[in-house]
Parts: structure tokens; sequence; C-alpha cells
């Protein structure tokens, strides 16, 4: 699903199924969103200039069913279920994904691990753990796996971002413009 989606349910806090341009920038302030990015939303969503941005349109324009947004509302919503959780092996280093993607990414990620048994296995995991992501949230996953320090800048679709310390290697996973 397009990530302006999660990025207009993160700012619809009410359910109002509409969100103003005002609100969408300061949203991408406090979030960081680049300014071309919040441009390109407005000219694509709010193309007669109202100021106003509503679910209908987001519809019409992504060519999506009014339902997969709810359905994703709702997944959202997800975040604050308390049984949704991380396990106590996760240290979270950076995120911007919803909790509940979150958990789903660490799980498969702790999964797989459990196959790999040699340093030579943690390069099909990255590609399996890549492919994981593509079927799953659509395309463009970048996913690294890195054994000591290290630092990376990235640039990365908003929403779709998270990086977390697990059983000595540090998991990194972002998605990529295509």
């Amino acid at each position: 699903m397009d990530p302006f989606v999660d990025v207009f349910l993160k700012i619809d806090t009410k359910n109002r199924n509409q969100i103003t341009v005002d609100e969408l920038k300061t949203y991408a302030t406090k979030n960081k969103i680049d300014n071309a990015t919040v441009q390109k939303w407005i000219k694509q969503f709010d193309s007669d200039n109202r100021g106003v941005i509503t679910v209908d349109q987001l519809c019409t324009v992504l060519k999506i069913k009014p339902a997969n947004v709810m359905s994703r509302r709702q997944s959202l919503g997800q975040q604050n279920d308390d049984n949704q959780h991380l396990g106590e092996d996760i240290h979270v280093i950076y995120e911007d994904m919803p909790l509940a993607d979150e958990v789903i990414i660490s799980n498969e990620t702790r999964e797989r691990l459990q196959g790999v048994k040699s340093r030579d296995d943690m390069n099909k995991l990255t590609e399996d753990l890549k492919k994981f992501c593509d079927d799953r949230f659509g395309k463009s996953w970048q996913v690294a796996v890195i054994d000591g320090a290290h630092w990376i800048t990235h640039n990365h679709v908003p929403g779709c971002a998270f990086q977390f310390h697990m059983n000595d290697h540090t998991y990194m996973f972002w998605r990529i413009h295509e």
C-alpha cells in the first residue's frame, strides 16, 4: 500500500476520514519528511487546493478501495494492543514503522535466525528477509545485518524503517522509493 496511506492515518487520529494540508505539513516537520515529498503529496491529493485531503480523494488517486484503508487503520490501531510487543531480546535502535509491522519483522528475523549455522548463512538470511519484506509490505526493501560497530545515513519511505539489536547483531530494514 502507498506510504501516504500510513501518513494519512497517523494524522487522522480522530477518524474523521480527512486531514488538512496544515496538519500534513505539521506532521511532516515533526517526522522530518522532506518538503519535496510533502509538496508532491499536496499536488497529488489536494489538486483543487481546498486545503483538505479526504479518504475518498486518497482512494481515487491511488485506485484503492476504502475498505483497504479502513483495514490498514485497524492494523495501525493494533499498535496499542497489549498483545503486540517486540520481545525481551529486541533493543530498538531506530523506528519509523507501525508496531504491528515491527513485531512481524522481528518475529520473522528471530525465526529465520534459527536456521543460521555459519557466517556464510548470513548472506542467505538477508536475501530471505528482503524477499519476505518485499512480498509482505511491497517492493524495494533494503536489509542489512551488522556484526559490530556501524554508522549509517539513509533515506527511507515514511513509516518504513526499523533497526534493532538482537543476539549480538544489528538488523536494519528500510524501504526506498522505487
